[in-house]
């Protein structure tokens, strides 16, 4: 199997580096060299972030089986969407030529946008850093977007979230291509973390804010969760409801019901982190009457329940105590 990593002008080296050490150690536990693998960049020697230089080959030197897209998005969206855009076109022969080879394609972090932005996922399910979720719902509605989750496989296509979601990519592709033994022995070899499922336990709250619209409107809700609704919102702002639901589709591109939700819920991530208050305490705090229902919404949006969300994020904090 032959495996092609493409870097663009930046990137991060640990992910890089990561990627194929595990795959010389599944090399190394089966005693032969079933995976080979090559760096492809469009300099022969790309520098990563940490300005760490790889040695690349400006094109496959064999057929891919496999190709996985590296990018270097920080968390600014509008300036990590106007390097991708320039990135689709640098990376634009590969991806092609690795589709006509039948090659499994994979994109870690932002390079799904460059998948989207070639047409490749249209009609398919794929994720991306939680950060640029907003921006590739606008700008590709045709894709199913499925940002809280950290890994989606669709065909031959694989999307993951932020860059260290590289580390559930490998394993789920060492799983695909018939390594499962292998990929159970070398996670336990290279000590790495339990497989995660959610981006939602990462968001920083507040990050994505885009208008000075969404920044008043985030200031109302914040300490005004219990009584929250769009009556309530139009009355502080001082427009009608219809007016205020008008703006929400324009400037937001979501609608006042879908946008209190999801204030809701962030509250409730948050405490769920930073407190030791129940589960029903903080499900009443943040606005919801039946603990029940909220524990249903809570795990449809983020894919855990709130207990295993609230682990999930101290369980570095109970490592580093003990």
């Amino acid at each position: 199997m032959h495996v092609v990593l493409y870097l663009p002008d930046a990137f991060y080296s640990a992910i890089a580096s990561t990627l194929v050490e595990t795959l010389q150690a599944v090399n190394e536990v089966r005693g032969s060299e079933v995976f080979t693998y090559e760096f492809v960049s469009r300099t022969e020697h790309p520098r990563s972030k940490s300005g760490i230089l790889y040695r690349a080959n400006p094109r496959p030197s064999q057929t891919m089986d496999v190709l996985i897209l590296l990018t270097g998005v920080t968390a600014n969206a509008l300036e990590s969407v106007r390097e991708l855009e320039l990135e689709t076109q640098r990376a634009k022969p590969l991806v092609l030529l690795a589709k006509r080879q039948k090659a499994r394609i994979a994109a870690t972090c932002g390079a799904s946008y460059i998948l989207a932005n070639l047409g490749l996922l249209k009609g398919r399910c794929a994720t991306i850093s939680w950060w640029l979720k907003k921006e590739v719902k606008l700008r590709f509605p045709l894709v199913k977007w499925e940002p809280s989750r950290i890994l989606v496989r669709d065909g031959s296509f694989y999307t993951t979230g932020a860059a260290f979601a590289g580390l559930e990519l490998i394993s789920s592709l060492l799983r695909d291509l018939g390594y499962s033994k292998e990929e159970r022995l070398v996670r336990k070899l290279m000590v790495l973390p339990p497989a995660r499922e959610s981006q939602d336990p990462y968001e920083v709250p507040g990050l994505l804010e885009t208008t000075s619209f969404e920044k008043r409107l985030r200031r109302i809700a914040h300490s005004n969760l219990s009584q929250l609704d769009i009556s309530f919102l139009a009355k502080e702002l001082h427009v009608t409801p219809r007016t205020l639901a008008r703006r929400f589709v324009e400037e937001l591109r979501i609608s006042p019901g879908k946008w209190i939700q999801e204030q809701r819920l962030e509250a409730a991530r948050s405490l769920l982190e930073s407190t030791s208050l129940s589960v029903a305490e903080i499900c009443y705090q943040v606005g919801y009457q039946d603990g029940a229902s909220f524990g249903r919404l809570f795990l449809r949006v983020t894919g855990m329940t709130p207990g295993e969300y609230r682990r999930e994020l101290r369980a570095p904090e109970r490592s580093g105590a003990a």
